[in-house]
């Protein structure tokens, strides 16, 4: 089973290194035009909170693969199953052996091998 890896966000962290050297100088630091630390840590939680959601949607849809894949080998058995108990009750060269997707017996191609014989063979 794949193991899933966890994104990660390279600027969300330089963002939280810029705003660790932000607060270091002056907690409340504003340098206008609406560039606070305030509005800079906001932005980071929810570029955080955004990560962790897609981060959980991901985790939450490999685990949704592994049970389609279950599922399709449990369909895979059932369909080999149903054939072999369809050719056990019926026989391969019947109809209903047919109507289940199985070629009957006395039609399947038999392998034809030429007649002609081999270049290396006329040689010797």
């Amino acid at each position: 089973m794949n193991n899933y890896v966890r994104r990660k966000s390279t600027p969300l962290d330089v963002a939280k290194t810029r705003c660790q050297g932000l607060m270091s100088q002056e907690a409340d630091m504003d340098l206008g035009n609406g560039l606070s630390v305030q509005s800079y840590l906001l932005s980071i939680a929810a570029l955080e909170a955004q990560l962790l959601k897609v981060n959980n949607m991901a985790a939450d849809m490999q685990t949704e693969r592994a049970k389609l894949r279950e599922m399709e080998r449990e369909i895979r058995d059932l369909n080999d199953r149903y054939m072999k108990a369809t050719a056990v009750k019926y026989g391969t060269s019947s109809y209903e052996y047919l109507a289940i997707g199985g070629v009957r017996k006395n039609e399947r191609r038999r392998p034809t091998f030429s007649a002609t014989p081999s270049p290396s063979a006329g040689e010797q």
